[in-house]
């Protein structure tokens, strides 16, 4: 049982930058992206990521506790020189930059431990990969890319590269800390990162895209679970639907209604959740920190009648000082917040500071605030995994490569798997179908020969292993 709980005015109203001037229109700061209740590594602006290989190398280095060094490839050839007795140098040096650099000289990706050598980037990069780092980590995780780093390459030219490659010096160089949710998508995804680190060459190949795309699972999922606010017992993968690169698309499928259509809209009112759940960490007392609406939820069960009257008497308090620290908005023009029946009154409590922290946003000038803490994701988004499709907009969409890469990681060393368990599979990793894309996936695996046919029913029906 717990004894007491209480809003911690002190620390909230620090963590707000309240001004105590009450001469100020505006008298309150929205969430820093420093805050230790981080959720992402976003901020208000500049969170666009113009190179996902820099997101790719600060997470490697992150993970193996690296820091960054630059070189330069007449570095690397001088270092070459001192290795090598040849009459030939400059031949070899021309031998090496076709190989193992491309046409933006950064190198090639030919081991893994070169994923430690790839750019820094600019800021947006270096705190997505430290973000991901912490939220897709353990000492699983960390222990097979060590292995897999310091495996001597058995071809002699990539021995001489590896070797010749600047040291990286032992640094922690995680900087912050980031609030985990969705754990039974980081499971996943250690799952299938550690059949990568087994395979070399597959590890080479397909871990960048690996990674995008749990960054866009994980981050899309956050974003549907805050939405729901209390209607969830627990965090849980919510279905999205995807469509496949080459089909038709229209507004009566499952993949317009719940695909991306259904996670735009929320994305409008994900700034104030941000602010919300930062807000309820600042509640002591309860038993489970950091504080999702989920854990906050569980925490009420703990509390008797007279605690969470309590309760809901200090988080009133704060919602009613939270909008007169807003002097720039009228309050009396907000839209009233929808009833729900049999909500207790801590939950509904909770709903209307929400409701008031969204509202204040779209009224206000801080409106560009709230596009532009999402605006990152959303381009993202365009970037990988969104297709324009004309009157319908954007739709989520796979490419051909990413689902050969998923069917992989879902039978892993199997000698195949019944296509019934595969869609379970890649439900498991967020991805869902409706039955005209599952017809094109079958279709797919027809046409690469790997669909072995007992009979027409999908359980006797059978998905080979793919090289």
């Amino acid at each position: 049982m717990i004894e007491t709980v209480n809003f911690n005015r002190e620390s909230i109203e620090k963590e707000f930058a309240v001004k105590k001037d009450e001469e100020k229109k505006v008298r309150l700061t929205h969430a820093k992206v420093q805050s230790p209740y981080r959720i992402f590594p976003y901020s208000t602006k500049n969170n666009k990521i113009s190179n996902f290989d820099a997101v790719l190398g600060n997470y490697s280095r992150s993970i193996t506790d690296k820091g960054y060094t630059v070189f330069g490839k007449e570095e690397l050839f001088q270092k070459i020189q001192t290795k090598v007795t040849t009459d030939s140098i400059e031949k070899l040096n021309v031998i090496i930059n076709e190989l193992f650099f491309d046409e933006n000289n950064q190198l090639v990706l030919s081991h893994p431990s070169f994923f430690n050598h790839l750019p820094e980037g600019d800021n947006a990069e270096r705190k997505v990969g430290e973000f991901l780092s912490i939220i897709f980590s353990s000492e699983y995780i960390t222990e097979g890319f060590q292995k897999a780093f310091e495996k001597q390459p058995e071809n002699v030219l990539l021995r001489l590269i590896y070797e010749c490659l600047p040291d990286l010096k032992q640094e922690h160089n995680k900087s912050g800390s980031y609030v985990k949710y969705m754990k039974e998508i980081v499971e996943v995804f250690e799952e299938d990162l550690l059949f990568l680190l087994k395979h070399e060459d597959l590890l080479i190949k397909s871990f960048k895209n690996l990674l995008l795309y749990y960054y866009f699972f994980y981050t899309t999922q956050v974003i549907l679970n805050l939405d729901q606010l209390f209607k969830n017992s627990h965090d849980q993968v919510i279905p999205v639907y995807y469509n496949l690169e080459w089909e038709k698309r229209s507004k009566t499928r499952d993949s317009f209604k719940q695909g991306w259509k259904m996670i735009s809209s929320k994305l409008p009112n994900l700034f104030s959740h941000i602010n919300c759940t930062i807000m309820l960490n600042h509640i002591n007392g309860l038993n489970d920190y950091p504080v999702s609406y989920t854990s906050f939820k569980r925490s009420l069960q703990e509390l008797t009648v007279e605690q969470q009257e309590k309760l809901k008497d200090h988080i009133e308090a704060w919602h009613n000082d939270y909008k007169s620290y807003i002097g720039d908005v009228i309050w009396e023009q907000m839209p009233p917040l929808p009833f729900l029946e049999g909500e207790s009154p801590v939950l509904r409590e909770v709903r209307k500071l929400q409701h008031s922290i969204s509202y204040q946003f779209k009224a206000s000038n801080r409106s560009r605030a709230a596009e532009g803490y999402y605006e990152g994701y959303e381009e993202l988004a365009k970037t990988y995994f969104l297709k324009r499709s004309g009157s319908l907009g954007y739709t989520l969409n796979l490419t051909q490569d990413f689902v050969i890469l998923l069917t992989r990681i879902c039978i892993k060393d199997k000698a195949k798997l019944s296509l019934k368990e595969l869609f379970k599979e890649l439900q498991r990793r967020g991805i869902y179908f409706d039955r005209d894309t599952r017809k094109q996936v079958v279709l797919l695996y027809e046409r690469l020969n790997i669909l072995e046919k007992k009979s027409d029913s999908g359980d006797a029906q059978y998905v080979k292993y793919i090289l």
